[in-house]
């Protein structure tokens, strides 16, 4: 077998063995995933957990004893741990089957817990979400019980890519149960989803939607019933406005009274009283 062959599959083997070991002892400390960068003088190991001093331990205690062990796994006396937090904890199917273990191990009903787990997952942005929980849940006989909601790929190339798994036990009276957890990434491109994107030709057609045409059709109507379409009634109003401010022929004026003309010339001043003029002989 190859160097590269061999060292490929070593550390395939490594980093399997870590994660178990990382997922028993950090269940408390809700435990995500692991980083794992070899290099010919360190092996820096970076674990991303939801509870960073429960990772550490009081005075490094935990993290010390990690090392340890980390370096038994891997036969190596250069390895460094670092533990980070995780910044949205929802999106991280193994850390939401420990919340949901740790939950039955309390005793809470199981449907409750389970919904809320799955409430949780969805308002973080997952595309779907399925809970698994299985074993003695409320008798001394087995079943299983599946809790779905939104789309989850199980076949193809979209369930390798974008579906996370996260597993987890939870320990009862009445034996042990087990947590499976499935999330569609917010993120994932489905092959099912595709946009056409092409120019214009001579035997392409716009297809217009219903409510496009009932706007059209809004926008026609307003254009109809503007000032310009007014009925023929309204068109004497200019005539009237021109002729208010217009005076009058020097015929008639001549034929009124001056205390008739005074109350003619308040009447122009103060528009809004009418002045009641009499009948002239």
């Amino acid at each position: 077998m190859p160097n590269s062959i061999k060292n490929f599959t070593e550390r395939r083997l490594n980093t399997t063995f870590l994660d178990e070991y990382f997922k028993d002892k950090l269940a408390s400390a809700e435990y995500g995933y692991m980083i794992f960068q070899p290099s010919s003088t360190v092996t820096k190991i970076t674990l991303r957990v939801g509870r960073v001093g429960l990772a550490i331990g009081r005075r490094g205690k935990t993290i010390k004893q990690l090392s340890i062990d980390a370096k038994k796994i891997l036969g190596n006396e250069n390895v460094q741990i670092e533990v980070e937090a995780l910044e949205e904890p929802e999106i991280y199917p193994q850390v939401m089957a420990q919340r949901l273990a740790s939950s039955l191990e309390r005793g809470r009903h199981f449907r409750r817990s389970a919904y809320g787990t799955m409430r949780r997952i969805m308002s973080s942005g997952a595309l779907g979400c399925e809970i698994t929980v299985s074993g003695k849940i409320t008798s001394q006989r087995a079943r299983v019980e599946n809790f779905r909601e939104g789309f989850v790929a199980k076949t193809g190339d979209p369930a390798t890519k974008f579906v996370k798994r996260g597993y987890a036990s939870a320990k009862i009276k009445r034996g042990t149960l087990g947590v499976t957890i499935l999330i569609m990434v917010a993120d994932a491109i489905l092959p099912d989803a595709v946009e056409i994107i092409a120019e214009p030709t001579h035997t392409s057609r716009e297809i217009i939607r219903e409510e496009q045409l009932l706007d059209d059709d809004l926008d026609e109507t307003i254009d109809e019933k503007s000032l310009g379409d007014l009925p023929e009634d309204f068109d004497d109003l200019e005539e009237l406005e021109a002729t208010v401010d217009e005076d009058l022929p020097e015929e008639a004026t001549s034929a009124l009274e001056e205390d008739d003309l005074e109350e003619l010339e308040e009447a122009k001043k103060d528009p809004k009283e009418e002045p009641e003029l009499e009948a002239l002989e």
